[in-house]
């Protein structure tokens, strides 16, 4: 049994990693951060249906000597300060930005910070898992991807490698649910923008470039630069990204070809049959991510649809499947479950 401390845990995110772990058998939560909502309790049920009332502390309440790894859900810029932390012997999980990026001069150019850590970012390995397993189960801690970035990233990586796709010209448009944004705003708040009302940001400079240029330019060590913009839709949940690419001389037939070897074996990504295309709805409340491909009109243009729940694959699950390969685990533990 693992105990675990959850940092922002009455966020989306944190309250997704709470109910994953309570599906955990080898997992104990002993300690949940939440410095607005500190001393507030929060009813905990245990794998035998046993009610264990934990109550919210701020950070500097939890006595970290107990606790063997910390999934880390506070909004970025905040990892990077906790020198403390850092330095001890306890592993951590980090789904902000903080350690994601390789180059320390990245994070002040998307994110406009100055790195107070770096000299530790070696020790976090980017967790995107399906490619990373064996880097995966060998490191301390773990930088888990973005949520955007996870939608693109596998369904290219392979591409990429193959030398199927080019390079100079991917564009990506991707949606997502409202709660992407965090809870920076009250929940209210976030569905009154959002009612009968769909917004675009981040053309071009949306914050999740960095990690995904970065890894995609990591496959054949040649610089690889998207063009991505993102949306916000009325709905709470889901990321839809459609990945426009340039073959390379190859067939829609070879590109399925190729997903389909890469993904045949993987238990939470599913390609659909040729010119399917999915929808959020059939991901949401999973640790899935499916994969359409169509091709229109254009010779040598195609769309990649690749949907996720940026809570589960895209957040909190890819966590938790990064938990289990560094604790031999079966990577399904706590990740499967009836979807309401």
């Amino acid at each position: 049994m693992k105990n675990v401390a959850i940092l922002g845990a009455s966020g989306f995110v944190g309250q997704e990693i709470i109910k994953i772990c309570l599906n955990h058998p080898h997992v104990k939560i002993v300690a949940l951060s939440a410095n607005k909502s500190a001393g507030e309790t929060v009813q905990i049920h245990d794998s035998v249906g046993i009610q264990t009332p934990l109550k919210y502390k701020s950070y500097e309440d939890i006595n970290f000597s107990s606790i063997d790894y910390v999934f880390n859900c506070l909004p970025n810029e905040n990892l990077h300060k906790r020198s403390d932390l850092l330095k001890s012997d306890v592993s951590i999980i980090d789904l902000s930005v903080d350690f994601r990026l390789d180059d320390k001069n990245d994070y002040e150019n998307w994110y406009g910070f100055k790195h107070g850590n770096f000299e530790v970012n070696n020790e976090f390995q980017y967790g995107l898992t399906e490619f990373n397993r064996n880097k995966i189960k060998k490191c301390k801690h773990i930088a888990n991807p973005g949520c955007y970035a996870t939608s693109i990233l596998i369904p290219l990586i392979e591409l990429i490698k193959q030398n199927a796709i080019k390079t100079d010209d991917i564009v990506i448009d991707s949606k997502s649910g409202y709660s992407g944004a965090g809870k920076t705003k009250g929940k209210k708040e976030l569905i009154k923008e959002v009612n009968e009302n769909i917004r675009t940001y981040g053309i071009g400079d949306h914050k999740h470039i960095a990690e995904i240029n970065q890894e995609l330019s990591k496959i054949k060590n040649i610089q690889t630069e998207v063009f991505f913009a993102a949306n916000i839709l009325p709905v709470e949940r889901g990321i839809l990204s459609n990945i426009y690419i340039d073959t390379n001389e190859v067939s829609q037939n070879d590109i399925y070809d190729i997903l389909q070897k890469r993904f045949n074996d993987e238990h939470f990504i599913q390609l659909l049959p040729m010119n399917e295309i999915p929808s959020s709805r059939e991901v949401v409340g999973t640790n899935n991510l499916v994969i359409g491909l169509k091709k229109g009109y254009k010779e040598n243009k195609l769309c990649i649809v690749s949907v996720l729940d940026n809570l589960v694959k895209g957040a909190a699950g890819q966590a938790v499947q990064n938990f289990n390969l560094m604790n031999d685990y079966d990577e399904r533990l706590g990740l499967e479950w009836e979807k309401k």
